[in-house]
Formats: structure tokens, sequence, C-alpha cells
């Protein structure tokens, strides 16, 4: 009987500190050759669609909306609002062009582990020399979101952490 006890106490308390931390994970790939940036980003797909419900873009299951295209374009639209992918400017350069598209929701896919992956990509326009990230999905939702883009050009792959104190980071290409 103690022991009986004991299992359900200790499913009990691990149950209870089930979500005392979220994380969000990008993968970003910068092709100077063919002048594109695509992103993947993986979050918890039961987070992101409790998320979708409060704010009234989704009813029910997130896969349920991938026909209708006007909620994929405001799934998107939130995607994009908390994932931004921008050319850093210094005060002389901005007058240049816009050298990076805005991104775009290719599509996602729910995986059995409990995540989503959305894919996005961007046309490149000029060569990037600083790019400027800012990585804050469900961090206004949950106070404890963590997020980690790794980001891959030119061979070499940088990794950046994102938290509440620190939702936006530069990279230099050069």
């Amino acid at each position: 009987m103690r022991i009986l006890l004991f299992i359900l106490t200790l499913l009990f308390a691990t149950s209870s500190y089930a979500h005392e931390y979220f994380f969000a994970f990008a993968e970003v790939e910068y092709d100077e050759m063919n002048g594109r940036i695509e992103a993947t980003i993986t979050v918890s797909t039961h987070d992101f669609e409790f998320y979708l419900q409060q704010e009234g873009i989704i009813q029910g299951d997130l896969n349920k909306n991938k026909s209708d295209s006007v909620k994929m374009l405001l799934i998107e639209n939130e995607i994009i609002r908390h994932f931004d992918i921008k050319e850093s400017y210094t005060d002389e350069d901005q007058e240049l062009k816009k050298k990076l598209s805005k991104m775009k929701l290719e599509g996602f896919e729910t995986n059995l582990n409990g995540t989503v992956e959305f894919y996005l990509s961007s046309q490149v326009y000029e060569p990037l020399k600083t790019i400027e990230f800012t990585f804050d999905i469900l961090m206004d939702q949950y106070p404890k979101q963590q997020n980690k883009i790794n980001f891959i050009t030119r061979d070499k792959k940088q990794t950046i952490d994102f938290l509440q104190s620190n939702k936006t980071q530069f990279i230099d290409i050069n």
C-alpha cells in the first residue's frame, strides 16, 4: 500500500510541474548563392494551439485549419509577428532599398512527439551583412518561455538564445 501511495504522490508531483518552462526552436539557413533564407520553427503543438485559440485565430485542432486560406494567413501573420528577420541597418544605410522580403509561411507539419514545425522562406535581394532576429513566440503567453535559433550560413552554425529580457539578437554575416 505504501508503494502505491508513493507512486501516486510521485506522479502527482511531476504532473503538477509539467510546464515549468517552455521552449521553441528555429533553424534558419541563409543561402547567399540562391538569395534565400529558409526557416523551420518548432514549438509545442498544444501550447501554440492554445495561444491561437486565446487570440481567436483558430478553434480546435491546428490541422483542421490547413485548408482554410484565411485562417492560414492569420496563423502566418501571428508567426511572423513573433519571428522577425530583417537586415540591420546603420543610420547611413537607411536609404538603401530593402534587401530582405517578408517571411512567407510555406506550410506546417504536426509531429507525433507533440510538436509542430512551421516552414518559412524569404527572398534576399542583395547580400546581407547583419541580420536582426526577433524570436519571442509564446513569450507573451508564458513568462518562462525560452527560444533558440540555430543560424547556418557559409557552412558555419551559430546558436542564439532568446529570453524575456532579450527578445532581439543580431548576427554579423561577415
